[in-house]
């Protein structure tokens, strides 16, 4: 991998591949995972727009698209004094879907002839792909939406995570300037800078509060409350087959919750595709560490005997289906439903 793009962007191993690695990509150099959700095609369509004044070629087809950076070199040749020219370009595909995963392409110097006088051509096209990534997430939706992410789960405060996002991006063309200011995207509750040529002034400055809704709400039907007295502590693994012998008791933040229920000693399974069944679970936080795509966070559970905090799957459509959580469960309370 490029030593210019190695810590810059998340490599993407191929065990937890979401579409694997393509062949017909024959030349590419690197596969990296963004842990951002951009499935809506107004979304994509806002990428491409905000991408259009950038110089890059641009093509978009179905959930990816292709940004191709030109650049030409000239030289003189030493025998026939004649003028030398070569135009030169690297690609960058954004894959969309529940992560973005940028795939950037370098192909041989010999693919556009016999420009044999071309200097540090590898470099060159290194930086150029550098750029054009770190365009892209600086100046995206895709940009926002990680500000989000390191806020919620690295606890970051709104300032230091747009400080992280420039950190990451130091080559971005005309680089978007976002201020610290707070607003609350009403589909996650999480506070996302906004664009701003201003100076933020320090009472702008806020950090995300995570607050889980109350019980009633339309998509929380489950309180962690209550005065059931069903204390009996449950040994794993948990039953696969769980879904074809238990019902659905209600929500949490729009999170299923398989019955039977009687908090707060008795909590049931939660999940739909990733799946824990809470009266099993001993709260290790095995299955946190190991989720490479921060599925879960800590929710408390005061009251049972298992334990008074869960592993809870709020982020469960970003799951890629590695089964790593699965695999270091110590008492096997987790399971994972590949969708379909």
């Amino acid at each position: 991998m490029s030593l210019l793009l190695k810590d810059r962007v998340w490599v993407m191993l191929s065990g937890i591949a979401k579409r694997g690695i393509f062949p017909l990509h024959a030349s590419k150099m690197g596969v990296f995972r963004i842990p951002t959700e951009i499935t809506e095609r107004s979304d994509i369509s806002s990428i491409s727009n905000d991408l259009k004044n950038s110089g890059f070629k641009i093509d978009t087809y179905a959930d990816r698209i292709y940004l191709t950076y030109k650049w030409n070199e000239s030289s003189i040749d030493p025998t026939t004094q004649k003028d030398l020219t070569a135009e030169l370009y690297v690609t960058v595909e954004v894959v969309t879907g529940e992560v973005v995963d940028i795939i950037y392409q370098i192909k041989p110097l010999e693919f556009f002839g016999d420009p044999y006088w071309v200097r540090n051509y590898r470099q060159k096209a290194d930086q150029n792909c550098k750029m054009i990534i770190d365009t892209v997430i600086r100046n995206t939706k895709i940009g926002d939406k990680l500000i989000a992410h390191y806020q919620k789960a690295e606890k970051l405060s709104l300032e230091s995570a747009v400080e992280k996002l420039e950190s990451l991006t130091p080559l971005a063309k005309n680089p978007k300037v976002r201020s610290v200011t707070a607003t609350t995207t009403p589909s996650s509750g999480l506070s996302v800078a906004t664009e701003s040529t201003a100076p933020p002034t320090p009472a702008a400055i806020t950090s995300t509060v995570s607050a889980a809704p109350a019980a009633g709400s339309a998509n929380t039907t489950i309180s962690l409350t209550g005065s059931g007295t069903n204390y009996s502590k449950v040994d794993g693994p948990i039953d696969p087959s769980f879904k074809s012998k238990r019902q659905v008791a209600g929500t949490f933040q729009g999170i299923k919750v398989w019955g039977p229920v009687d908090p707060p000693g008795q909590l049931g399974i939660w999940g739909t595709e990733v799946t824990v069944d809470f009266d099993i679970c001993v709260a290790d936080g095995a299955c946190i560490e190991a989720c490479p795509v921060n599925v879960y966070e800590w929710l408390n559970t005061p009251g049972h005997p298992a334990s008074e905090k869960k592993p809870f799957m709020i982020r469960e459509k970003d799951c890629i289906f590695c089964m790593a959580c699965e695999n270091v469960c110590p008492p096997q309370c987790v399971k994972i439903f590949q969708k379909g």
